[in-house]
């Protein structure tokens, strides 16, 4: 038997135990002092994505934590994410898990990503929770400014933030085959909303779970909550500004014609 740790992993420790063909993943679960979430209900709801075709069935569940079926696949890398063929991938699974489960993911970034041949899957769903889209892509794009690698991996680039035009694709690809023009200016102005949400979140989680990381990456993250990241500074919507002051009306039509899920057979309503 070969067991090795998965390093990316930043809530858990996780492993990969090998016995000849056969993998499986051990996830030894991390504090949950932070009040955000309760075991019982995270393990509730990986068993409930999985079943609604989300990331990996849990085989067995203990106190210290589970073992989890073996995904084939890689982590996408901090750049991958940015081109144009996995902004659409990733836009259009996002879209895809929120009708079909009815939850938000609200941690999606690179790390909790995998992909094989040309597919892509979301993992980890241990902060999913109530269906704000607005919010959960909020928080994939600030994600990227976080490639969470090299000796200080809690520092936010705000550089690597994605420009309007990676916005406006992103929004675009979630929306379908309408999501074109002041819909997407709409959605996404109301996405923009939501980033300090974000943020606040993050630092109310690093701060309820004190660590070195966690302590360094929550004092970091309070910048952003001062404004550091402020896209309007380089938006150049096709709309006047009057249109997007007032976008509320545009709004409430991108979200009453495109964010209604389907009935897909799946109810979240027991989680």
């Amino acid at each position: 038997m070969e067991i090795s740790q998965i390093t990316v992993a930043c809530s858990n420790s996780v492993f990969r135990v090998s016995c000849g063909e056969e993998k499986v993943l051990l996830r030894i679960y991390g504090s949950t002092e932070h009040g955000i979430f309760r075991r019982e209900d995270e393990v509730k709801r990986a068993r409930f994505v999985a079943g609604c075709g989300f990331g990996p069935q849990v085989l067995v569940n203990f106190d210290e934590g589970r073992v989890e079926e073996w995904l084939e696949g890689r982590a996408p890398t901090h750049k991958e994410i940015r081109t144009e063929e996995a902004i659409r991938l990733i836009a259009r699974k996002l879209r895809e898990f929120h009708d079909r489960t009815g939850l938000n993911h609200n941690d999606l970034h690179h790390n909790n990503m995998l992909m094989r041949d040309g597919d892509l899957q979301i993992l980890d769903f241990e902060y999913s929770g109530d269906l704000d889209p607005a919010y959960d892509i909020a928080n994939h794009f600030n994600e990227w400014m976080y490639p969470y690698c090299g000796d200080e991996p809690h520092l936010y680039q705000q550089w690597l933030y994605p420009s309007l035009p990676q916005r406006r694709s992103f929004c675009s690809h979630y929306l379908g085959s309408k999501g074109k023009g002041t819909l997407v200016d709409d959605f996404l102005w109301e996405v923009e909303r939501r980033q300090q949400d974000s943020h606040a979140f993050w630092v109310r989680w690093a701060e309820s779970s004190p660590s070195e990381f966690n302590t360094k990456y929550g004092m970091a993250r309070k910048q952003l909550l001062r404004g550091v990241v402020d896209p309007a500074a380089s938006r150049q919507h096709s709309t006047e500004p009057a249109k997007l002051a007032n976008g509320w009306v545009g709004i409430a039509e991108t979200f009453n014609s495109f964010l209604q899920a389907p009935d897909m057979g799946v109810k979240p309503a027991n989680l």
